[in-house]
């Protein structure tokens, strides 16, 4: 019996201490307003730093793929934060991604391509369609995302 007591006290505290550092460690993350008008799709709050750190969590982000073309596509009506929607180690001589229909309607957007933590490009907004080419892109290639109250809709295909 004071076995059985010594070990759900044990149990008890490290559930305790497992669900205080998760509270703790949580990302608690609000949307960000649109402080700078309807026509200013810059970021004010997130910055460069929290795009390539990514130490920003996210909320809204809805993925799916066009009936169509089979693209994946991001879009929301209310985006906060940084998300990475493609990230892979590439070897090569080239790495080509175009980016279709870069939408945004509201809020501040942003959709850049990182090379080994360096951001390399940033895509235009309201943009029909937008290429780049990354010429020998050894290391870690990611495409990603900011915004603070963001209405967008884009697709992206891998060349």
């Amino acid at each position: 019996m004071v076995k059985l007591k010594k070990l759900l006290t044990a149990v008890g505290i490290i559930a305790f201490v497992a669900v205080f550092a998760l509270w703790m460690f949580a990302t608690d993350i609000e949307h960000i307003e649109d402080t700078n008008g309807p026509d200013n799709y810059s970021l004010q709050q997130i910055n460069d730093y929290n795009i390539i750190n990514m130490d920003v969590g996210a909320l809204n982000l809805v993925e799916s793929k066009e009936l169509f073309n089979n693209l994946p596509t991001f879009r929301s009506d209310k985006y906060t934060g940084v998300s990475e929607i493609y990230m892979s180690n590439i070897w090569g001589n080239r790495f080509d991604i175009t980016l279709y229909n870069l939408n945004v309607r509201s809020g501040n957007f942003k959709v850049v391509l990182l090379h080994n933590d360096e951001i390399v490009h940033e895509f235009k907004n309201n943009e029909l369609m937008e290429s780049y080419t990354l010429e020998n892109p050894n290391g870690a290639v990611a495409l990603r995302i900011a915004g603070e109250s963001a209405d967008f809709e884009f697709s992206y295909d891998l060349i």
